[in-house]
């Protein structure tokens, strides 16, 4: 029987019950999935860990759970892929992130490019939508999202880097193959300006192509996140 799957904010390990005082799951365990006591779910603590869980009863505020069994997830990444992603249009950006986590990207950098459409974003949303793909994607660790960068700031993080770009050399799997970790810049609608590439080169960035078509940026982040973790 596959069970809902719940983020809480409390620290899980080594406890036999816990209650959790969260309006918003309250309200799903309750109202939404109508649960009732005696009801299996598994609850997650952002630890890696997966907590086999039985709702022992709803209270005013709250929900106490009793914790049958806990394992390690299965479903950690293999490889942790930062993707810097250029600012896009809130849907379009807000897809990025739901489809990322769901194939195992471990940060978000959003990124203020030269051609970016945006230069804001909704945190706390965008924090929701990581947690909700979380959750229906089995993973057992919420992707972290980084505060909104400049390119420059970006490149000063001491990982191995590549980035996508049209004119790019043609990007083969041996390239990366043997990086646990990587940083991976994907460009905004209309890529990389002349003063951006110029950047990546003179950072010692590799610049890669997805092939020769012309990818829009939501499109190129997912295409190189399949690319580097199925």
């Amino acid at each position: 029987m596959k069970l809902h799957r719940f983020f809480v904010t409390q620290n899980l390990e080594e406890k036999d019950t816990v209650f959790v005082d969260e309006p918003n799951l309250f309200h799903q365990l309750r109202n939404v999935f109508r649960f009732t006591v005696g009801g299996q779910v598994i609850l997650l603590d952002n630890s890696g860990y997966e907590y086999h869980s039985l709702i022992s009863a709803f209270e005013k505020g709250g929900i106490t759970f009793s914790i049958v069994s806990r394992k390690t997830s299965k479903k950690i990444p293999e490889k942790e892929v930062y993707l810097f992603c250029s600012l896009i249009k809130k849907d379009k950006f807000e897809w990025v992130l739901e489809k990322g986590t769901e194939l195992g990207i471990s940060k978000f950098i959003p990124v203020i490019s030269d051609r970016s459409e945006k230069k804001d974003i909704n945190i706390e949303r965008a924090k929701k939508i990581l947690k909700e793909a979380a959750e229906q994607s089995e993973r057992a660790i919420i992707p972290t999202l980084d505060p909104l960068v400049s390119l420059e700031t970006a490149l000063k993080q001491e990982i191995p880097l590549i980035a996508f770009h049209p004119k790019g050399e043609p990007f083969l799997a041996e390239h990366v193959y043997s990086k646990s970790l990587l940083g991976v810049f994907i460009g905004p609608e209309g890529g990389w300006t002349e003063r951006e590439i110029f950047l990546f080169k003179k950072n010692k960035v590799p610049i890669y192509s997805l092939g020769k078509g012309i990818l829009k940026t939501e499109t190129a982040a997912i295409a190189a996140s399949s690319l580097l973790l199925l």
